[in-house]
Order: C-alpha cells, then structure tokens, then sequence
C-alpha cells in the first residue's frame, strides 16, 4: 500500500470513529485508598535541578528508557497486585509517550476534536492519583500570515505526536502545524511559540520549507521530541518532512527562555565531498534576503532531500553533541524493478538513512553513520528510514551510540567518531542461515492481500521493510545483586504498521514483537532463554491456556507489533503493541507477568491501524495512550498498585 493511499484509509477511519465519551471518575473511596498505596506528588522543580520521573521522550536526553526510583518490580507487577486505576478519553487519539513529572501527566492529542471543525490539537494535564484533567492548551488548524494553509500532517494527523519536554516550570512540545510550544508548567499558558515551517523573524527563524504544499505534498512538521543541554541554555528540535521531495529538513537550535533560534542545521547535503556548516541555508527556502545577521545562504540545489529527523534528537553532555536520526533521501531509487536488475537503496546518497553528530554549540557538523548495504535482511529492502531515536550509554569503558532502523539493524557506535563498533540483524534466520519465506515479505504484486511469497520472489522484488523496528531500544543497565548476575540488555521493539497489503504486521509465528539482546556479548545474542525450534523463540514470553482459550504475549497473535520504544522499570520492561495491548516481562529470563489491552484497532483490509507508541513510568505509576478504534478514537490509561476493597 502506498502513502496516498494509507492516508485516504486513515481519513475513512477516523471519519467513522465513535463521539467522545466521558472519563471515569474515581470513587471517594479508591482515592482514599489508592493515597495510601502509592507515594505522594514530589514538590515542583527548582530552576535549573533535572526533574524525576519521565520528565522528556524515553525518561531523559540519553533516552536509554530506564526508571529506578519506583518500587514497581517483578514481584508485584502481576493481576493481582498492579491493576487499571482509570482510563481516560481526551478528545482524540494519542500517538505518543506522556510525560509525567510531579504528580502530573503530559500528553498530546493528534486530532482534537474539540478544535474548531475537529481540525487542530491539544496538550492535557492530568493528575495521576485522581485521573482528572487540570489544564488544557489547545489549537487550531486555519491560515497563516503568509496565507499558506497549516495542512495536516501525511497521516492526516493535525495535532502532536512528540513527547513533551519538562524542564525549569516549562512545557516545551512541537506541532504538526510546523510550530514549538513553551508552556508553563503550572498553567498550561502560553510563554511562546516560534513557527518552523513559516519564517519567523521576531524569533530569528528565517526559514519557509512550504515548498510543494500547494501541489498536494505533506507540508513540514515537527515529529521530534526537544531536548534541552545540560546548562539549560539550548534547545534542540527538528522539522521537516521525509515524503516531500520538494522539501528541506533542518535542526533548530534555540534559547528556551525566548524561543529565538540560535543556529540552523539543515540536513539536506549541498555538495558532494562537503558537510554542510550551520547558519547556511538553501537559497529557496528564505523569502526575504538577505537573511536576518549570522546566516547565509547557498545558491543551487542541494544533491538530495528528504533527510528528515523524524526521531528524537539524544544529546550528550560530556563530548556536547547531539545525535539526530535521519529518514530516507528524495527522490529514493526507482521503484520500477520488477523484472531485472534493481538499483539498491544503500548506500545512499547525503544524510539519509543513518545518524548525525552536531556539536551542541555551534552547530557543526561532527560525524555521520549511515547503515551499511549489508545489515538489510534483504537485498531488496528500501525505505530504510531511521524513526527511532538514538540512545547514548557506555560500553565497558567506551561511551557509545545505540541506532535501530527499520532495516531490522541494531547497531552500536562510537560516540565520538561513529564508527561502527558491532551490529545485529534483528530478524530471524532459519537454522542453516537462510531467509525466513514470511519475515520481510516483497510480493510482486504489492496490491495482493496476505500474497503467499517465497525467498526468491522477495529477494528479487524491492520493497519496504515492515518487519524491522521502528522506534527506540531501552537499556537495563545491569545487575549483580540478584540472586543471579543479570548483564546489560537491550529491549528493541520489532514491527511496523499492521494494515500493509504486502506485510499485515510481522510473521508472529517466528518473529517476537520484542528482542532481547545480551549488551555485553560481542555478537548481540539473545538474553533470554530459547527454545529448540527452527528459528528458535523465547520460552517464557507467552501465556498459552487452551482450557480458557487465553492467549498472550509473543507468537500468540497475528501480525502483533511492538511498534512502540519499550521502558524498564527495575527488573521489568514494559512493551506495548498494535493489537492495541501492553506487556510487563521479567528482565532476567523473559517471563510474562502481566498484561492488559487498552482497546481495539480500527478497520482495515489487513490487521488494522491502532498505536499504543510506548508507556511512561513515574514511581509506582505506568501511563500509556493509544489511537483505538471507537470512542473517541483514544484511550489513556493509568496503572499502578491495585486499590484495597473499602472496608
């Protein structure tokens, strides 16, 4: 299926979704007794102290996803102890991570439909121990200064779908409509907004990257969670558009008290042989010349587009880089192959397809790394865009750069030079190392719904790689204090979108909707235990109760996806899937714990189109939102320790 047509059959479904229903109140009673079970808010953040809790995307600017201070643990995540405390409908789905900080959630809407015609968005604060809305900041979708619509995102999303970035009694988010948002914490009111897409000279942003709006193509958004440097004197963003040939995609750099840019990146490569230097920005995208004092401009065109930063940018306080993955070029190979000899995606050409290094200052270019030709599980594979963010931890001694792609590549990079230290192939291989027939299926016939393909026909038929993984690993940093040594694993969701005529989500029957990788062993193996199976699966990570017809967890149901970025939580990491469901395994040996779903996907010709895109974790809490068939088309969700019956 392609882009048009995945957006057409998103307007269907969301033009059939049910009206908003009311969220549950909780009883005097379970308030009471929920107080006594879980800790109390902590007090607000002083200016400059890095806030607790999930306070930004994947819990902090390394993004390694990982929460100690809870006593949330193996133990007593199960059906009996850790339970659904309230679900909320907000006015529209979410298709993103809450932040939660100091008692209170954090979430987007991606389509409010209490905007004007349904057409805009919305930021809610919640308190996490009552499931009440407090405050609301919403938009609306109309025309701008320049009279260029403020179009829907390429999904048909006019909302947000970052996570927002708590910090200094601010909240700081971006927008489909192209623009970043500074909130105040406590108010939701608005301090300031500079605009991306639309030049904006009172906060120094000279930019206009509307370029082929007008003939039909997606405008540029803001996907990117911010990040902010460790003096709080910086914040970075990205915005642009990877399905837009005509468009340029840039990093920002701007002062978070004013939302005045410092410096522009752009990621489009403007000579072969050259890396691009900040402040340079291409002739057709600054209307007024010449440019505000400190830019310049480069007359030509660039040798590629696309290029856009669709995941969260990660930043590193000690080399003060920041780390930005990059989506596939414009215009890509090609997809006429069918027949002869194709023309591969890698390697490709400029910043695409890969991660670049800036540094943190000023904005110059440090490094870059593209995936290689050879971690693709099929030749034929294309559209390898990076969505994931990358993850900054250390190895041994090394400080190191984790990257996913939808390639099914795990791989780990010098922080500094990104120089490719190791690398996994995520996917499964038979036993004697050969191609799976299910796993990465390329038909012919890309119209052809659930196509019987073989091994020969993909390998020879370019296609998108649907199996691999689209969004962010999180670590376990590591364990002797068990009653056994547990050792650094990474939890990498796998799969992408479930509705694709060609891969209606992954081969469940061999493929996990989570992997598990031992960090410290020298090929990336498996950390959980296997069985003798061909390929071999997790022994632990499903429930199978044929007596009570229950089933769950991994290979129990068809095409589920864990197109999420997991979370740990001491010794439990959280998944959560496109069926729409989340799931708590034990981080030692995989062990299923708990599970829950949170609603249903919409219609579609196969699987369906539903999103829970991770869960958040503050003390003894895990938030999760979702973009579900009915209601009013989302679902949020608050678990924590089951309330004690009222006397």
């Amino acid at each position: 299926m392609d882009k048009k047509t995945e957006i057409a059959m998103f307007k269907r479904r969301e033009a059939a979704q049910a009206a908003a229903s009311a969220p549950q109140a909780p009883t005097a009673a379970a308030t009471a007794k929920l107080a006594a079970t879980v800790p109390a808010a902590s007090p607000p953040t002083s200016v400059g102290e890095v806030p607790s809790g999930w306070w930004m995307y994947h819990g902090g600017p390394d993004h390694i996803g990982y929460v100690s201070d809870s006593d949330l643990n193996s133990g007593n995540i199960n059906s009996t102890a850790f339970s659904t405390l309230f679900t909320l409908q907000l006015g529209g789905p979410i298709l993103s991570v809450p932040a939660v900080v100091d008692g209170f959630i954090y979430v987007g809407i991606a389509n409010y439909h209490l905007a004007q015609g349904g057409n805009g968005g919305a930021l809610h604060k919640i308190d996490i121990q009552t499931g009440e809305t407090v405050k609301t900041f919403s938009w609306n979708l109309g025309n701008n200064a320049n009279n260029i619509p403020n179009l829907e995102d390429a999904h048909g999303f006019t909302g947000m779908g970052c996570t927002p970035l708590l910090i200094n009694g601010r909240v700081y988010f971006g927008a489909f409509n192209g623009k970043l948002y500074c909130l105040h914490q406590d108010t939701l009111e608005l301090d300031w907004s500079t605009d991306l897409r639309n030049e904006d000279l009172t906060h120094n942003q000279p930019i206009t990257n509307i370029n082929g709006v007008s003939q039909g193509y997606a405008p540029a958004v803001i996907w990117t969670s911010p990040v902010m440097s460790a003096d709080g004197t910086k914040l970075y963003v990205a915005c642009g558009e990877g399905e837009n040939p005509q468009l340029y995609s840039f990093v920002f750099c701007l002062d978070p008290a004013s939302g005045n840019v410092n410096w522009i990146y752009c990621t489009n490569l403007y000579c072969t042989g050259e890396f691009n230097q900040p402040n340079v920005l291409p002739e057709q995208a600054v209307q007024v010349l010449p440019p505000p004092a400190g830019f310049s401009i480069f007359k030509g065109e660039p040798i590629v587009m696309g290029c856009s930063v669709w995941g969260a940018i990660a930043y590193d306080k000690d080399l003060n880089r920041i780390y930005c993955s990059t989506g596939n070029q414009q215009p890509e190979p090609d997809g006429n192959w069918s027949g002869g000899p194709f023309k591969p995606e890698l390697p490709s050409p400029g910043f695409s397809n890969g991660v670049l290094s800036l540094d943190a200052e000023t904005g110059e270019y440090k490094a870059f790394f593209q995936v290689p030709p050879v971690s693709n599980y099929r030749d034929s594979d294309f559209d390898i865009d990076i969505g994931s963010a990358p993850v900054i931890t250390n190895l041994g001694d090394e400080k190191v750069v984790i990257l996913t792609c939808k390639n099914g590549g795990f791989f780990v990079l010098d922080a500094d030079t990104l120089e490719l230290k190791k690398w996994r192939q995520l996917l499964p291989y038979q036993n004697d190392g050969t191609w799976i027939p299910t796993v990465d299926q390329h038909p012919a016939d890309p119209n052809a719904l659930n196509p019987q393909v073989g091994n020969d026909e993909s390998n020879h038929t370019p296609g998108e790689n649907f199996s691999g993984v689209f969004n962010t690993a999180a670590l376990y940093p590591g364990s002797a204090d068990q009653p056994q040594t547990i050792s650094p694993r990474f939890f990498i969701g796998m799969g992408g979108p479930n509705y694709h005529n060609a891969s209606p989500g992954i081969d469940f029957n061999s493929t996990p909707f989570m992997r598990a990788i031992d960090f410290d062993s020298a090929k990336l193996v498996d950390a959980w235990p296997m069985d003798q199976g061909d390929p071999p699966k997790y022994l632990n990570a499903s429930h199978v109760d044929e007596t009570n017809g229950i089933f769950a967890g991994m290979y129990t149901s068809a095409g589920e996806c864990g197109l999420s970025s997991p979370a740990v939580v001491n010794d439990v990491v959280f998944c959560s899937t496109s069926k729409v469901s989340i799931y708590a395994f034990r981080v030692s040996d995989g062990t299923l714990l708990w599970w829950d779903d949170l609603g249903m996907q919409t219609d579609g010709f196969n699987g369906g189109y539903g999103y829970c895109l991770g869960p958040a974790i503050w003390k003894n809490y895990v938030v999760a939102g979702a973009l579900v068939f009915g209601r009013d088309g989302g679902v949020l969700r608050i678990y924590g320790p089951t309330p004690l019956p009222p006397k």
